[in-house]
């Protein structure tokens, strides 16, 4: 069974690991098999691209293992443990062997185990850390060549289904990619293909040749087969009638078809046209939003300069986790397209109400979220008040209150 740690460690591990995080034992040892199967499935995607490997190779031999770290966690001295440095080199195998693959795990498994997002990133680097440091000590036979390697994990790879649960198998493999790896489960490893030798004298190749040179001549004949009746065929040029030509697709026919096919074409212009709505901020380039995007009110808003009132816009196209609070996607052009309308309308302040189930504070939490994602973006905080929602602010009852919030955006130079 893969592993990074000894029987012996797992216990001790896991005590340590809760007490760093203030996690529950239970929690830290339901997670630790989820952390070792990310990694197995992470080492098995090296099989298939040995520049990575390289990469791997590269780290292990050149970069110090923090050993002397990693020992004190077993020691059962009550000395501190250098966590932190433990945790940098744990990174750095990170961003090899699962790069920009962080966040879409960290939600994944935080979703499904109802744990915190930070807590399954924390553990996975430290996990990463023992697992370059049992690469260095236990498992470097392997690190000698990619042969070598792949050979080692491709034998492991049902040890993924046996440390992941059933729940998390199908979405880290996904996020992983590992369907090549998982699509052939009868198959071996096979280091070269150019290395695999026929031998003549090996009875089961000779047989497997001879169907091979059989199947290409039966092929052979039946082309010729068929390229004889075709060359027949035509060279029978007075059993083709013109006339009988003429009535399989008869022109009104084709001139129907064009008609149908422009105005499908038209069609669907229109409908996009009908959907779509052009906006261009001063100095800006022209862009298309949905007609019912907040950016299309937020826009007649700022370009009306005889509007002085604050104006209360309805977002609903963004969408927060219910777990972590967090955006579910980065939403990149919508937040975009907004502070670049906001930053030619630096007289502007904006207040941001959030929402949540049952829970003010939850709610003001996401509307710092936004405020931050706002930031980001480059408007200046100093432009930006997040406000706790009370009874005269209320989300609207026909869009889920996880993906709405409000902003009022307000010409005055100070919010009141």
């Amino acid at each position: 069974m893969f592993t990074i740690l000894e029987a012996g460690e797992r216990e001790i591990f896991i005590q340590r690991v809760a007490q760093l995080t203030n996690e529950s034992v239970d929690k830290i040892q339901e997670l630790l098999p989820v952390w070792e199967s990310i990694i197995l499935g992470s080492s098995l995607k090296l099989i298939r691209n040995q520049i990575r490997f390289n990469a791997l190779y590269n780290f292990i031999h050149h970069k110090s293992v923090p050993s002397k770290e990693i020992d004190v966690i077993f020691s059962g001295s009550t000395a501190s443990v250098n966590w932190d440095k433990i945790s940098s080199y744990g990174e750095g195998l990170f961003g090899i062997l699962m790069p920009d693959k962080k966040s879409a795990i960290a939600l994944l498994v935080s979703r499904e185990l109802r744990c915190k997002s930070s807590l399954v990133v924390k553990g996975l680097g430290i996990c990463f850390a023992l697992y370059g440091n049992r690469l260095k000590v236990v498992d470097f036979a392997y690190m000698k060549d990619w042969n070598s390697f792949g050979e080692h994990f491709f034998a492991q790879r049902h040890d993924f289904t046996a440390l992941c649960p059933p729940k998390l198998q199908v979405p880290i493999s996904e996020i992983l990619l590992l369907s090549d790896v998982f699509k052939n489960e009868s198959s071996s490893f096979q280091s070269n293909v150019d290395e695999i030798d026929l031998k003549p004298d090996d009875e089961g190749g000779s047989s497997t040749n001879w169907k091979v040179i059989g199947l290409i001549l039966g092929s052979i004949l039946v082309a010729s087969v068929i390229a004889w009746f075709v060359y027949n065929k035509m060279t029978k040029e007075e059993e083709v009638v013109s006339a009988d030509t003429e009535e399989i697709i008869p022109i009104d026919s084709l001139a129907k078809l064009r008609d149908s096919l422009t105005k499908l074409s038209a069609d669907s212009a229109r409908i996009a046209s009908d959907s779509l709505t052009h906006l261009s901020w001063p100095d800006g380039k022209a862009f298309d939003v949905p007609k019912t995007s907040a950016l299309v009110p937020m826009f007649e808003y700022l370009t009306d300069t005889t509007n002085t009132e604050s104006s209360e816009l309805r977002v609903s196209e963004i969408s927060f986790d219910a777990e972590t609070n967090q955006l579910v996607s980065p939403y990149d052009a919508f937040f975009k397209k907004m502070v670049e309308g906001l930053n030619k309308y630096k007289d502007v302040h904006i207040r941001i109400y959030a929402f949540a189930e049952n829970d003010s504070k939850l709610g003001l939490k996401r509307g710092f979220v936004v405020k931050n994602r706002l930031v980001g973006e480059g408007i200046s905080p100093t432009r930006i008040e997040v406000k706790a929602t009370g009874s005269n602010v209320n989300p609207e009852a026909s869009v889920p209150i996880n993906s709405q919030i409000l902003l009022v955006l307000s010409k005055k130079s100070v919010l009141k």
